[in-house]
């Protein structure tokens, strides 16, 4: 006779505890490895300024220039400052927050990018621990940056679980943090969800509203001053800007035809892209599109530093779902754009001081290494509508 040492209801919730032993991990090694006490994180100091600028009383936009050293002032819409307050507590509290949240955000992104995938629980926290290993992740925790954050909201609602009824709205308040997410209100209109697309705008429009009632004078000087002023977050030819526009303004030298060539190659990808993310979204591709529509966002935006790159962890579970043979093409891509992001290869070359002028022939396609992946993974969502006609 067998004596069951295990019983079988126990057994059956074994792999359940493991998975949540995992996800408590991540937000442990993240501590671990970015030591949130100790580090500089350069962006969350810009947080920190503007929070204590609206704690104190103080414009949030020139709050900076009370903290030696920080050269880069608040470049985000006062609505940020309201949701970044936590963080006047103290340096060493918003170091802890933002690395917390961040861990919290990539498991988040793993759940959401499994589920569109209709993978399971165990590929979740794959997809979240591997993400650790791309630079627009590593930098985005170095730096203290919300981009993980956002791309969990924006990830929640697109293609979470979202109620119905309530579609839209975290689109709309990441839209109220940080502009660039306004592209996804673009995309619900295109895509004919028109309900969604008016709780979003409405949603942006409320945190507008209320960022006027509470800091006024902030909230005018943003709208009608630094909001058009594209050296506040600084250069666009600098090697860490991947969009269009960085890309042009390295190739012309920030000469006075950078903005004019930028802005017509922004209006034809920015159509191209949403036309795309239409076309996929028709053909019953939706995670598909809403990748399609975060890199069309990242390519026609002014600035898209490499750690707002980190739509490549839910953009390469696409391409790597949608990977043929072994030895195909498609396998061929995937791994050489993993080994881009991995390897943060933009930072290879010499930078700064205008050095990004002055690259030659292979430094230029290497400098361009994020956008040029970006068009590899676009032809690859080209490739997926085309094979279900």
């Amino acid at each position: 006779m067998t004596i069951d040492l295990v019983p079988h209801r126990v057994r059956r919730r074994l792999p359940a505890g493991i998975l949540v032993l995992a996800a408590t991990m991540l937000p442990v090694l993240c501590l671990l490895v970015w030591h949130p006490w100790n580090a500089t994180m350069g962006d969350l100091r810009v947080y920190f300024a503007a929070a204590r600028g609206l704690v104190d009383g103080d414009d949030i936009y020139t709050a900076h220039h009370k903290f030696p050293g920080m050269g880069l002032g608040f470049t985000y819409p006062p609505f940020a400052a309201l949701v970044f307050a936590p963080l006047a507590v103290g340096l060493t509290f918003a170091r802890f927050a933002i690395t917390l949240a961040s861990a919290a955000a990539l498991l988040v992104i793993g759940w959401t990018t499994a589920k569109a995938l209709r993978w399971g629980p165990i590929a979740a926290l794959v997809i979240a621990f591997a993400a650790l290993a791309f630079e627009p992740v590593w930098s985005t925790f170095g730096l203290g940056q919300i981009n993980l954050v956002l791309l969990a909201l924006l990830m929640l609602d697109l293609v979470g679980p979202m109620p119905r009824r309530f579609r839209g709205v975290l689109v709309g308040i990441a839209t109220g943090i940080k502009l660039t997410p306004g592209i996804f209100i673009l995309f619900l209109l295109v895509t004919r969800r028109f309900r969604e697309a008016v709780v979003a705008a409405g949603t942006t429009m409320a945190t507008m509203v209320l960022a006027y009632l509470v800091m006024p004078d902030a909230t005018t000087e943003f709208w009608t001053k630094y909001v058009f002023d594209p050296d506040r977050p600084g250069p666009a030819h600098y090697i860490s800007n991947q969009s269009l526009h960085g890309m042009i303004a390295r190739l012309t030298q920030g000469s006075a035809a950078t903005v004019p060539l930028w802005l017509l190659a922004a209006i034809i990808v920015g159509i191209a892209g949403l036309v795309l993310a239409r076309r996929l979204y028709d053909r019953g591709l939706p995670f598909e599109a809403v990748v399609a529509t975060a890199l069309t966002g990242l390519l026609v935006s002014p600035i898209s530093w490499t750690g707002h790159w980190v739509w490549i962890v839910p953009a390469l579970a696409v391409m790597w779902s949608h990977r043929a043979a072994l030895l195909s093409w498609r396998t061929t891509a995937s791994v050489v754009i993993t080994g881009v992001f991995v390897t943060g290869i933009v930072w290879w070359l010499p930078f700064a001081h205008d050095q990004e002028f002055h690259y030659n022939a292979w430094q230029t396609v290497v400098a361009n290494a994020y956008l040029l992946s970006a068009v590899a993974l676009t032809t690859q969502l080209v490739n997926s509508e085309a094979r279900i006609r």
